[in-house]
């Protein structure tokens, strides 16, 4: 439709130059004045139109981002910051559990405590194991029972071995199981024995599928000043699998290079 009107301006424009007539020329002025604003119209929706296409593009590459299972801090860069970190003392503390486990798994050797290895393996730290005075049982559905019931009555289990050196060490990984969606109570426990004011703390977690549950909150909200790195949240079940993944994280939050 465009390519027939710009034909018929091009004609009454050749025939303007040797007939002199009032309405014609008033009809090709009309007609070149239409021509234009279609011109401008369709750039401005060409214009519009790319734009729009940039801003998706921009925004599909966003949402392609892999990941893995830890959650994001406010902290911008991590890596940049903590640069030197691996030149001071770590201290990985972690509570885990042995015997039945979800999903009806024998355990020796408890998901959290393993991964606690890794951790020790990659960074050269120090291991310390809350033991609760009052272990809990093997049996699985007594052990969930339990922890709902010391988590309504917001008990704090007793530990039942301590830190002597906790001042020799500047970094303190804290993990736990995540049970009833959040750390046991006796991670709370540990929180109120000690102080760990001015060290960097890093929690990790074991879970079946509520991820680090509270723990970066948690201990936020004991150490509001500390510097709190992002937590790694490892399913369970993949723990005898975790060693990559949990490198991967070391790496990335600058712990190691």
């Amino acid at each position: 439709m465009h390519k027939a009107i710009e034909i018929n301006i091009i004609q009454n424009s050749d025939l303007g130059k040797s007939i002199s007539n009032p309405f014609k020329s008033s009809l090709e002025g009309l007609l070149y004045f239409c021509h234009i604003k279609l011109m401008k119209m369709n750039m401005k929706t060409i214009y519009v139109a790319f734009t729009l296409f940039l801003l998706m593009a921009v925004s599909s590459c966003g949402k392609n981002e892999e990941r893995l299972d830890y959650s994001v801090t406010d902290s911008s860069d991590q890596s940049e910051e903590n640069s030197s970190i691996d030149n001071e003392k770590i201290l990985i503390v972690y509570f885990s559990r042995t015997g039945y486990n979800y999903p009806n798994q024998w355990l020796e050797i408890g998901h959290t405590a393993r991964v606690a290895g890794y951790i020790a393996d990659l960074t050269g730290g120090d291991r310390f194991e809350i033991l609760p005075v009052v272990p809990y049982p093997d049996n699985y559905q007594e052990t969930v029972a339990i922890a709902r019931e010391e988590y309504d009555n917001d008990a704090r289990p007793a530990i039942q071995n301590k830190i002597d050196n906790l001042d020799d060490y500047d970094v303190v990984f804290i993990g736990n199981p995540i049970w009833h969606g959040t750390a046991p109570m006796i991670i709370r426990t540990f929180y109120e024995s000690y102080d760990l004011t001015g060290k960097v703390l890093i929690p990790f977690s074991t879970h079946a599928g509520s991820g680090l549950g509270d723990c970066e909150r948690l201990a936020r909200s004991y150490y509001p000043d500390n510097t709190i790195l992002s937590g790694l949240a490892v399913q369970g079940t993949n723990s005898p699998n975790a060693h990559d993944d949990v490198e991967a994280w070391l790496e990335r939050i600058g712990i190691i290079n």
